[in-house]
């Protein structure tokens, strides 16, 4: 799918809470090592079908430009998306928890500058932290920070108000590091342009248009021989159809495009064409279940009934998409918390006569048009919000229209700007969406993104966490609790169990099945991209910042 899509990650729980410390080591990419000049070369990338670039990098927008998270600022440590429990060195060498997880140490890297040339200090780290302390709106992950505090310049310690075992990809991971020198006079962090980013990253901004994004080799980057490349390039398209003409004329060397048959329309074409989809999300059909007629777990279990995941695959994705249990649970990377009394479990083929018994019981009746009704005789009618361009999201939507539409739910689908297909989203203006969620490696971040109703806000209220249709269950959100605050893995493990059992009572969304995550390389221009075989990082060029851990070992070919 050509789509500038969202990333959740977190690192395996289990490997967070197997002991008090950890060093994280060097990179584990076997890419091949670059020009011993310098970086060379331009690299052509896209995201795909996404709203025209603008010049704001800052990483707390909504709006924020493809290679800000991971390319220019920087994270302590690199969790590996692709490899559970695969952590890196990146602005902190090692880590190691306080007393009963109230507190974490970090030590960081000496040596580091920002791309102006300032010294990088656990000042900036200290300060990047406590702008979540004393601003909740930059606090998107919910991190229960106190306080940090810099104890030399390689060293800072942070303080929670509870347990934060589980929290520690949010805060070493998905938190960019700042430069104190430069935000401490922003008055609005989260409304900061950042037209001109400082950062520690291996690339700083070059030029920005409306349909090109060049980002260039930091020329004094601290990791030793990165990056190889010199240019990174990022176009943007309207639409999947030119977008996949880009990438199968040989124009993009690093795309993520869901191109029809694939094998004949791309990697026959050319040898030195390859394609990587390495398993990392679920593809949802997202209902709002705080309002509107999805707010009812009756006519969410008929869409379910209905859908046939089969047809959608074969038609769309040519039999590519497998399925997804009924548990929303990503497998096989998340069978250690699996409950065994489940492990059977998975949807069968569509059963419209339970489905209509489902709308039957929820006071929906059948009508002359063929709809049906409730008890004002309004009818039973469901909007569907796809971007423009996204072609196989519209023609999943096309197919669910066709098969509801069977047991009298009627579908109408509305195409908007990517843009505001985000703000609708983030915002709970939906009552369904088609999207996908996971690029992670731990069960408690995937299940906390999609359905902790403890931190997601009010409908109207922007929301950047994951749990955008507002789904609301108070046992739910104990057990996540529960699941955060204990080193027992065995005691985790129950609360999963049980936290599986209610989705599968439940249906707080609508699995399809393993999203696809085609991305491709032109093999004439870039190599020492991750595969299978070697998958020191997640490839998809829109997984920030994975995507960052990318680029800096890309080589020109």
């Amino acid at each position: 799918m050509l789509h500038a899509r969202r990333a959740l990650l977190a690192l395996s729980t289990a490997a967070l809470l197997a002991g008090t410390t950890a060093a994280c080591g060097s990179s584990g990419s076997k890419s091949s090592g670059g020009s011993a000049s310098g970086p060379s070369g331009t690299i052509v990338a896209t995201t795909g079908s996404a709203s025209p670039f603008t010049s704001d990098f800052n990483p707390f927008s909504p709006n924020v430009q493809v290679g800000a998270i991971g390319m220019i600022y920087e994270p302590l440590m690199f969790f590996n998306t692709a490899k559970s429990g695969d952590i890196e060195s990146w602005l902190a060498k090692s880590y190691a928890w306080g007393a009963g997880g109230t507190s974490i140490t970090f030590t960081l890297r000496s040596g580091v500058k920002w791309n102006d040339g300032q010294p990088f200090t656990a000042d900036d780290v200290a300060f990047t932290f406590n702008l979540d302390v004393s601003n909740t709106a930059l606090n998107t992950y919910g991190l229960p920070l106190t306080k940090a505090v810099a104890n030399s310049p390689t060293s800072v310690t942070l303080d929670f108000s509870k347990p934060a075992y589980t929290d520690l990809y949010y805060l070493a991971g998905k938190t960019m590091i700042l430069p104190q020198h430069i935000w401490k006079t922003v008055s609005n962090p989260k409304t900061f342009a950042d037209s001109k980013p400082v950062g520690t990253g291996a690339y700083m901004v070059g030029k920005v248009s409306s349909q090109v994004l060049d980002l260039t080799a930091n020329p004094n980057y601290y990791q030793p021989g990165l990056p190889k490349v010199k240019t990174i390039r990022f176009l943007t398209f309207t639409g999947n159809t030119t977008a996949d003409q880009a990438i199968e004329s040989g124009e993009i060397d690093w795309g993520g495009g869901f191109i029809p048959n694939i094998q004949t329309n791309y990697l026959k074409k050319d040898s030195k064409y390859q394609v990587e989809d390495i398993p990392l999300s679920v593809t949802y059909l997202l209902t709002n279940d705080k309002t509107g007629p999805t707010a009812n777990k009756a006519v969410r279990q008929a869409i379910s009934d209905t859908v046939d995941r089969d047809f959608i695959s074969t038609s769309v994705y040519n039999g590519y998409a497998p399925k997804v249990n009924p548990m929303s649970l990503l497998t096989p990377n998340f069978n250690s918390v699996l409950d065994p009394s489940l492990a059977s479990q998975s949807f069968g083929s569509p059963n419209t006569t339970e489905a209509k018994q489902l709308l039957n019981s929820a006071g929906y009746t059948a009508g002359s048009d063929g709809y049906m009704h409730d008890s004002s005789g309004k009818t039973l009618e469901i909007t569907v919000k796809v971007p423009t361009g996204w072609s196989d999201y519209i023609s999943i939507q096309q197919i669910v229209q066709q098969e509801l539409k069977a047991v009298g739910i009627k579908v109408d689908i509305t195409t908007e700007a990517y843009q505001a297909w985000i703000n609708d989203q983030n915002s709970g203006n939906f009552q369904v969406l088609v999207d996908n969620f996971g690029y992670t490696p731990d069960p408690y971040a995937y299940y906390d993104t999609l359905l902790d109703g403890a931190k997601a806000g009010p409908i109207g209220k922007t929301d950047q966490f994951g749990d955008y249709g507002r789904f609301d269950d108070p046992q739910i959100d104990s057990l996540l609790n529960q699941i955060s605050q204990t080193a027992d893995a065995d005691a985790q493990k129950q609360a999963f169990y049980k936290i599986e059992q209610l989705i599968l009572n439940d249906v707080p969304t609508i699995p399809l099945f393993d999203a696809q995550d085609e991305i491709e390389f032109n093999g004439h221009h870039v190599s020492g991209y991750p595969t299978t075989d070697n998958a020191y990082a997640a490839p998809p060029i829109w997984l920030q910042p994975d995507e960052g851990w990318v680029a800096m070992h890309l080589s020109p070919a």
